[in-house]
């Protein structure tokens, strides 16, 4: 028996796309599939079109909402699969890649999230290969890149249920927010790749990735993210500061309300707050500010970090001291 999967789709006036998106799911030939669509109230002709299919549909509604977190999770709450992804209404899914991500899915129950490849298609036909969601080195890396190539990465229903779904504060990135909520409280051990397209992700003037001024928001709301959860581990302000202001070229932050919620078994808040302060006397000393080195060797001090790092570093501040007189 394949696992059931839950698919929204969230929409709002993208009528010349969406039935290609909605046959994309539905051609799939998948036996166990919850198809859900939550329209923004579209003025369009995309209600005509998402009646054409309301037979196939678990559940769809047209109605306002606040923006895409929102009627991601309302379709949610609709949900009752064993594994969860959104398709926005300008994609289309590869075909049979359901029973492909299915079988993943089913061939170990440790499996929390499995991602594929992209293809990233442009208006004037121009088609790139993206390798989907990437995992760094380390677990503490992987959380601060805050980032899932969110359409072709499918997640356990119960494991995003179980951090709270998406903030309605995000617009852009609310994928990465999601993301790093998943890896505090599940880690990379449960991720697994497949090197397929999985998806076809449509790249065009009304999309959200395509303006300077669309790129500046994602680049706010990653930093917010970022900001918030360095602030939930306890990192001083000025660290937190001079951390977004040299990573991103406009420092711009919100207040975000997500609650980060830890498994020390996964990471501690110390061992994340270890690596960001290291990071950050790493920055120091390739700039030269003896200040900001001391400050940082003493925030490791005050955390009893007295490791190779530490002691290679204190040597290095010695010789820049004793240099600079």
């Amino acid at each position: 028996m394949y696992p059931k999967i839950s698919i929204v789709t969230p929409s709002f006036n993208q009528g010349q796309y969406i039935e290609q998106t909605i046959c994309s799911v539905l051609n799939q030939g998948y036996p166990n599939l919850e198809y859900i669509i939550i329209d923004g109230g579209s003025t369009d002709n995309t209600v005509e079109i998402i009646k054409k299919y309301e037979s196939k549909l678990a559940y769809w509604v047209s109605e306002p909402d606040l923006g895409q977190s929102d009627a991601i999770n309302k379709g949610l709450k609709y949900c009752t699969g064993e594994i969860f992804n959104w398709i926005n209404s300008d994609d289309w899914y590869e075909p049979n890649i359901f029973f492909e991500i299915a079988n993943v899915f089913r061939s170990d129950y440790k499996v929390t999230s499995v991602s594929g490849y992209e293809n990233h298609v442009y208006s004037h036909g121009f088609v790139q290969v993206h390798q989907g969601t990437q995992l760094k080195p380390t677990l503490e890396q992987t959380i601060e890149m805050c980032e899932m190539t969110q359409p072709s990465t499918f997640h356990r229903l119960d494991v995003v249920k179980s951090v709270d779904a998406l903030s309605n504060q995000l617009h852009y990135i609310m994928d990465g927010e999601l993301w790093v909520k998943i890896l505090l409280k599940y880690g990379t051990r449960g991720f697994r790749k497949i090197h397929n397209p999985v998806v076809n992700f449509r790249i065009h003037e009304s999309s959200k990735t395509f303006s300077n001024n669309v790129i500046n928001n994602f680049a706010i709301e990653r930093a917010s993210i970022l900001s918030s959860f360095q602030k939930c581990v306890n990192l001083p302000e000025s660290l937190i500061n001079h951390y977004i202001s040299s990573k991103f070229s406009n420092s711009k932050t919100f207040r975000l309300n997500t609650e980060w919620v830890f498994d020390p078994i996964i990471i501690s808040k110390r061992k994340l707050r270890i690596y960001f302060i290291k990071n950050y006397l790493t920055r120091q000393f390739i700039i030269g500010n003896r200040i900001e080195i001391k400050f940082g060797l003493n925030l490791l001090i005050n955390d009893m970090v007295f490791d190779i790092f530490f002691f290679k570093n204190v040597l290095k501040y010695l010789k820049l001291s004793f240099k600079n007189g």
